[in-house]
């Protein structure tokens, strides 16, 4: 599967950085940058939280309120329908009320108005014109024509005034006050027709002042109260733009609650208006208050966790560089000095940790390299020394040699001819081992040297022994171990034949088989314990069979192992010697070796 650009990208970027880098990219990506993105996420929605709660505690204040107010409203309304059934108020408004209906009438009036909470005065007009009132303050002696007319024409049997200016007199001054009132009609007993207007008066600011849940001015600017059909009954502000938008923004709000919340724009910014029902009214009291700011404080918690979150890397950093950084900076010197040929152990204090072990190991491999060099170094100049000796001892085998040819052509001279072939065959002898820088050569050239060995053998041993010889033709150009198989032949004469006095046979043997040159030597001598012989020869300091562990430990040397010589006799019956060896032919065209 074909990786992403992306990853190519980060591969070749992070492959790029020390070690120390990618702790830092590593700990910003994966532990600074999702702290502060939690903390974030984190603080929004704990600070949403909080805020949706603390208008929920602002809603349940307004509701109450609206309760007092459906309260005040049932009151109003319970006192007012008390009052236009009186006969003594009756009285007055039909003009034959006596001193005792004044009285009485005074009376209730005074009760009535005390009962009401907020209110400024009780009246009862006739055609606009004040007949009779009480109350805490006193009204002029003109009512509002605009709501009185509506009752005395049978418009409407009551209503409620809007917030507007009632003028009211102590002594010799005159005041404005808004008011709320409360209008409804006086009939008459029997005829039921209108005969006067009773009217109730309350505060507009004592009204605002009570049922406000907080007493901050900036949220008293942003009361109002409005009817059922969105009319500002009394307001702290004078926005009727605001008054407009709220009510317009309450009646758009889908799954209307009798209480709830809902933001409003303005050119001003975003504000918050809480609104609630006030029961059977039909009235809803509305708070409209800036949209609570919790950004400073959300940014306060985000930059106190960005701190957090530094002084935790800065700190997590040092650890890191003090415990892995360092010493991995340190091993990186120690293997550069190394590199350079300073081999030398360095005593430190490390950790005992895994990069304790990677440096206590180092320093151990330094030691050990050092160890090493110094023995190959030694050893090369043992092996100097040596072949200096053999350049010097290579003089004498040569002198023999040629003294040998000497011998020859004299003997020849001399008509002994069989002193002469016997010369002959023991300097071509000479001449084979003498072949320095061959460690290969053909089974052919091996052949040559083993038949004029067996020409000098058979000088010795006489007719007691017969030599025969069974290798096919297509391996003659097969590559041997050199003189590999004179000391078998010589072993077997001089240890399995020895006391034959006749009919002994040798027999020289090569098979392939597979990648495999096998050469056997066979004898029906006296046998061995050939457990005990390949005992011997795998003793590596061992001085007997010395000739066989040479073939051996060169034949695995160079063809490892499942190659080698194996031995296997029986007393009484003779001994078979293989050496196996890997299948190698010589290559005729370019001199070089095919397998």
């Amino acid at each position: 599967m074909r990786r992403k650009p992306f990853m190519l990208s980060w591969e070749r970027f992070s492959r790029n950085l020390s070690i120390r880098q990618k702790m830092i990219v590593s700990l910003a990506l994966c532990v600074i940058i999702p702290i502060i993105l939690l903390g974030i996420i984190t603080t929004t929605r704990v600070l949403r939280l909080s805020e949706q709660n603390q208008y929920e505690v602002q809603i349940n204040q307004l509701t109450k309120s609206g309760k007092d107010i459906e309260s005040l409203y049932e009151n109003i309304i319970q006192e007012a329908a008390t009052l236009a059934g009186d006969g003594a108020v009756k009285a007055i408004v039909a003009g034959d009320a006596s001193v005792m209906d004044y009285k009485n009438a005074a009376k209730r009036m005074l009760d009535a108005s005390e009962r009401i909470d907020y209110c400024s005065a009780i009246a009862l007009s006739k055609g606009g014109e004040v007949l009779f009132q009480r109350g805490r303050l006193y009204m002029d002696e003109r009512e509002d024509a605009r709501y009185t007319a509506r009752i005395e024409d049978n418009r409407t049997p009551y209503l409620w005034a809007a917030e507007h200016p009632v003028t009211f007199k102590r002594g010799i001054n005159i005041t404005n006050m808004n008011q709320i009132s409360y209008y409804t009609t006086i009939m008459k007993e029997l005829t039921l027709q209108n005969e006067g207007v009773l009217s109730i008066h309350l505060s507009a600011l004592d009204f605002i002042r009570q049922f406000v849940p907080y007493q901050d001015d900036d949220m008293m600017e942003n009361v109002f109260v409005f009817d059922r059909d969105g009319n500002t009954l009394v307001s702290n502000t004078k926005n009727e733009e605001a008054e407009r938008l709220c009510w317009q923004e309450f009646e758009n709000e889908q799954n209307r609650a009798e209480a709830g919340y809902f933001p409003v724009k303005t050119g001003s910014g975003v504000y918050i208006v809480l609104y609630t029902k006030c029961g059977s009214s039909g009235w809803y009291l509305f708070q409209m208050e800036k949209k609570i700011s919790l950004y400073s404080t959300q940014i306060l918690f985000i930059v106190i966790a960005v701190l957090l979150c530094v002084v935790f890397g800065i700190v997590y950093g040092m650890i890191q560089n003090r415990t892995i950084i360092k010493p991995l900076h340190h091993l990186s010197k120690r293997i550069d000095a190394v590199k350079s040929g300073v081999l030398e152990k360095k005593d430190y204090e490390v950790a005992q940790d895994e990069i304790g072990n990677v440096e206590k190991g180092f320093e151990d491999m330094v030691v050990h390299i050092d160890h090493l060099i110094n023995q190959v170094y030694v050893q090369t100049i043992k092996t100097q020394d040596a072949e200096r000796e053999m350049l010097l001892t290579k003089m004498n085998p040569h002198f023999l040699y040629n003294s040998l040819d000497s011998i020859h052509w004299l003997a020849i001279r001399n008509k002994d001819y069989e002193v002469s072939e016997q010369l002959e065959a023991l300097a071509d002898v000479y001449r084979h081992i003498l072949r320095f820088g061959e460690g290969m050569i053909t089974v052919r050239d091996e052949m040559e040297f083993i038949d004029n060995y067996l020409f000098l053998l058979e000088f010795q041993v006489g007719d007691r022994i017969e030599f025969i010889r069974d290798i096919p033709e297509e391996l003659h150009d097969c590559l041997i171990p050199k003189l590999i198989i004179q000391p078998l032949l010589e072993n077997t004469v001089q240890h399995g034949l020895k006391d034959v006095s006749g009919d002994g046979r040798v027999k020289l043997r090569m098979r392939r088989r597979g990648d495999m040159l096998i050469i056997s030597v066979l004898d029906n001598g006296a046998g061995c314990d050939a457990e005990q012989v390949m005992r011997t020869i795998k003793e590596k300091d061992g001085r007997e069979a010395f000739a066989l562990r040479n073939i051996d430990e060169r034949i695995r040397l160079r063809c490892q192992d499942g190659y080698g010589l194996k031995i296997y006799s029986r007393r009484g019956w003779g001994t078979i010697v293989t050496v196996t060896v890997k299948w190698e032919a010589k290559n005729n065209e370019n001199g070089g070796r095919r397998r």
